[in-house]
């Protein structure tokens, strides 16, 4: 386990500040957030290489607040890898391993036992990256800290090599903590998710929760939602919407039906956000695009103008303009052909309250 309460640390000029979060035992947390938010300084802190200055730190049950780093039972891969360079590719493997029979296996699993006669100046930044984690497994430490570990690996080995980490991961129970900027890799790998901006924990939680429900309008845009809308929203206390019988709009789990106003849109949601200024987001693939009025269960729908087509591969975003408010669905390549969308096209854009996350 990595619990981390309200836990600070200054590295230079940089300043982490009270960050909380708990990656439970045996399981698989991701740090994400932008350049210079922290990330790196936090796998230190952890690793006990940058030292705290306030809060406390939990490794496995025991406080590690003041632990020296060699005590903390923490293998740490940097992006850069840092290998011993007088040692070679073996002996960088082999160093601190529990035997050289976990060395050879994790060496073999990571495709780094091709590499072991050669000195470690012949590598590229691959085989580097190969080598670093070979090298921080074979420790069978308990917490394992990965910082980038697959940034320099093609696409095809970086999948295999990142699939081979989740399953020694699995297989050992260990807890992991991994930086990336791949929010694919994030959903991929992760049990925990960790926003970091300017040295603070933003939001933690399952991938999935903070990918869709973010905390903040901020949040969501770094995350990639596409519509993140000002506004205003109401509780429908006063008569039910549409899409419920009866006069009654609580629903379960302290939720309610939700009317928000955004600029000339009026949307429905449901939650148990309070009535005033906020923020709507809707991800782009949650927004169907069709000719004519669909009918279904869609309780959001707006007539509006195609204004952009961008295709990257099997996926199009398709900017619609509904009364001069842009909303951006996302669709596969086949499907925005088969409707033959283009600048101008008139079409329906329409999602349900569901996907309507209010912030």
């Amino acid at each position: 386990m990595i619990d981390c309460r309200a836990l600070s640390a200054r590295h230079g000029s940089f300043q982490l500040t009270d960050v909380s979060f708990v990656v439970p035992a045996g399981q698989y947390g991701v740090v994400i957030g932008p350049a210079g938010s922290g990330k790196t300084t936090l796998l230190e802190t952890i690793a006990g290489i940058v030292p705290t200055t306030s809060g406390a730190l939990w490794l496995c049950g025991r406080d590690a607040t003041a632990t020296v780093p060699e005590a903390r039972g923490i293998g740490l891969v940097y992006q850069h890898a840092f290998l011993f360079p007088h040692l070679s590719v073996a002996e960088n493997i082999a160093y601190g391993a529990v035997s050289p029979e976990v060395a050879e296996q994790v060496a073999r699993r990571f495709g780094a036992d091709a590499l072991t006669g050669r000195p470690v100046r012949s590598l590229s930044g691959g085989e580097r990256q190969l080598v670093a984690l070979a090298r921080a497994f074979a420790r069978r430490p308990q917490v394992v800290l990965l910082d980038e570990p697959f940034s320099a690996l093609d696409p095809r080995r970086r999948t295999i090599v990142r699939r081979e980490v989740r399953a020694v991961h699995r297989e050992w129970g260990l807890t992991t903590l991994q930086v990336t900027h791949d929010f694919t890799e994030a959903g991929l790998l992760g049990d925990v998710a960790i926003l970091l901006d300017g040295g603070r924990a933003l939001q933690s939680g399952a991938p999935e929760e903070v990918f869709r429900r973010p905390a903040s309008p901020y949040i969501a845009e770094f995350l990639g939602a596409e519509n993140v809308l000002a506004g205003t929203a109401r509780a429908l206390d006063d008569r039910a919407p549409d899409w419920l019988e009866g006069e009654s709009v609580r629903l379960s789990h302290g939720n309610r039906a939700i009317e928000f106003a955004a600029g000339e849109l009026t949307l429905y949601g449901i939650g148990d956000f309070p009535d005033g200024a906020g923020y709507a987001v809707i991800r782009a693939e949650e927004i169907v695009l069709s000719l004519a009025s669909p009918d279904g269960s869609a309780r959001n729908r707006f007539r509006g103008v195609v204004s952009e087509v961008a295709t990257l591969g099997a996926l199009t975003r398709v900017t619609v303009d509904v009364s001069g408010v842009p909303l951006v669905a996302s669709l596969t390549t086949r499907s925005a052909k088969e409707l033959e969308l283009r600048d101008g096209t008139p079409v329906t854009a329409s999602f349900k309250a569901m996907a309507v996350h209010l912030c």
